[in-house]
């Protein structure tokens, strides 16, 4: 019975192959000798498996799979003016947790082998399993684990020298030929921005070495989106009414050894579209007669830096990858801006703050059977662009849009570091890898928030983590040991 089934399969596809290959009827015979090359469809993916075990609660996504940092501490200590009581509760977040998970399993289909506009065209379409959502934080399940979402879909057209790429395809600075290999999923998230987006790429090779890419880019997804006040917080709105494409570009060189490039890229965000003014006075935010809605057109620019760099010799890869800047929420990274109302005007004013991530990777290729490798990450919170004056906040406004800041705790991310030690076993088409990430994250109380020795507040808010004797900081460390096995097909 199943051969039976697989020859009428075969046969319905090759009827069909001939029906999209027959000439017109009214194609001439030389015609018919140059029909265009059959176009090539081939698929490819991977069935995965990973087991893990924390030693802490993180900010995780489905299944907790992938993790990003460990978090902070439920059981604070309460200030009350100059003092702080203990707290007797058990810090909650404390707690190991076990898990499995196959939804990173892929599916992908690769096309091209014809010709269009001069160039050669092919293109991509991949999808796994991982979901669009997420469940309740630091717990699993509830969201769209085990459901297909769209990872890739583009189509390139290559010229001797220029490529042409339309699509959802990776974000500017995810470097494909230089990306961390780690075994956990997170691929070096929050350190190594992640995330995929509509786009139109051009790629130009200036010499036989150095290459020139532009690309226009916005985003269609709430998890891959800039920080913002639209519905739910996340900014793809803010990024559309802003009416002003993201972009990108990047300088690079590549030989047989070296792989290195540096770019700058900017987002430009409209975080609100409408708000009420009074016609008399002018002065925004007013609720009741004579305040009408108006729309508003106050932007916010953020602007990103990046650099790096790819060593392959015959027996080891180095790797390293460092951006300098703001806006990093939309490659699942941390940080975000403040939002506040002018206490003269009732304007919104935004500012963004600034971080430094950097990452490096050693992998030992003396063997294609065991490979050890060591994954390191670090990232800086280097506070706002420019602080903040609470005289010049109208009065509760003040808020922090984004990840890993939160106004209403009054906490900080200060620093990460990640050290991630793995070894690779290879065999055929599977891959199986043990790896231990060791991670710290230290959290600390907002600077403006600590009160003086003398029980008053500073005058300025940059969001970077308070100093002094009555500031609190916590490090809170995971040890993640993850057990991940893979059939390539």
């Amino acid at each position: 019975m199943k051969n039976k089934v697989l020859c009428l399969l075969g046969g319905v596809l090759g009827s069909i192959n001939a029906i999209a290959q027959t000439a017109p009827a009214t194609a001439t015979a030389s015609v018919a000798t140059t029909q265009p090359a059959e176009q090539k469809v081939s698929l490819y993916g991977f069935v995965r498996n990973d087991i893990y075990l924390n030693s802490r609660r993180n900010l995780d996504l489905r299944d907790g799979v992938l993790d990003i940092y460990p978090l902070d501490a439920t059981n604070l200590a309460t200030r009350t003016g100059t003092s702080l009581t203990d707290n007797p509760n058990e810090d909650a977040n404390a707690m190991s947790q076990l898990g499995y998970s196959a939804i990173v399993t892929r599916l992908g289909i690769k096309f091209g082998g014809v010709s269009a506009f001069g160039a050669k065209a092919s293109g991509t379409l991949e999808t796994d399993f991982f979901g669009i959502t997420n469940g309740a934080a630091g717990t699993s399940g509830g969201g769209t684990e085990n459901l297909l979402r769209l990872r890739h879909a583009y189509v390139s057209l290559d010229w001797a020298k220029t490529q042409l790429l339309v699509g959802q395809y990776w974000n500017p600075n995810f470097i494909p030929k230089c990306f961390p290999g780690t075994a956990n999923f997170n691929t070096g998230i929050p350190f190594n921005p992640f995330s995929f987006i509509p786009q139109v790429r051009l790629t130009h090779k200036l010499s036989s070495t150095v290459s020139f890419t532009g690309m226009i880019f916005g985003y269609n997804l709430a998890g891959f989106s800039p920080a913002g006040t639209f519905g739910s917080g996340t900014g793809v709105d803010a990024q559309k009414f802003s009416g002003t494409p993201s972009f990108a570009a990047q300088l690079g060189v590549e030989n047989k050894k070296l792989l290195a490039a540096f770019g700058i890229e900017g987002n430009t965000l409209r975080p609100r579209i409408t708000d009420t003014q009074n016609p008399t006075t002018g002065v925004w935010g007013g609720t009741g007669s004579p305040n009408v809605q108006k729309n508003i057109s106050t932007n916010l620019f953020t602007l990103n830096l990046l650099a790096y760099a790819k060593l392959t010799t015959n027996t080891t890869t180095l790797k390293l990858h460092t951006t300098y800047g703001q806006s990093y929420t939309q490659y699942v990274g941390l940080g975000g801006f403040a939002e506040y109302r002018d206490a003269t005007t009732g304007a919104w004013k935004y500012v963004a703050q600034n971080q430094w991530n950097i990452w490096g990777e050693w992998i030992s290729t003396k063997s294609k059977t065991l490979q050890p490798a060591v994954f390191v990450g670090y990232l800086q919170n280097l506070g706002l662009s420019s602080a903040i004056n609470k005289n010049d906040v109208s009065g509760s406004t003040l808020a922090f849009q984004g990840r890993g800041i939160s106004t209403t705790t009054g906490r900080t991310f200060d620093n990460m570091l990640r050290i991630s030690p793995r070894l690779d076993f290879y065999s055929g088409k599977m891959k199986f890898s043990v790896e231990y990430e060791y991670a710290v994250m230290k959290w600390a109380d907002i600077d403006g928030t600590v009160p003086n020795i003398d029980g008053t507040l500073p005058s300025t808010v940059s969001f970077k983590p308070a100093t002094g004797n009555l500031a609190r900081g916590f490090n809170a460390t995971n040890g993640r040991l993850g057990l991940l096995m893979v059939y390539n097909f």
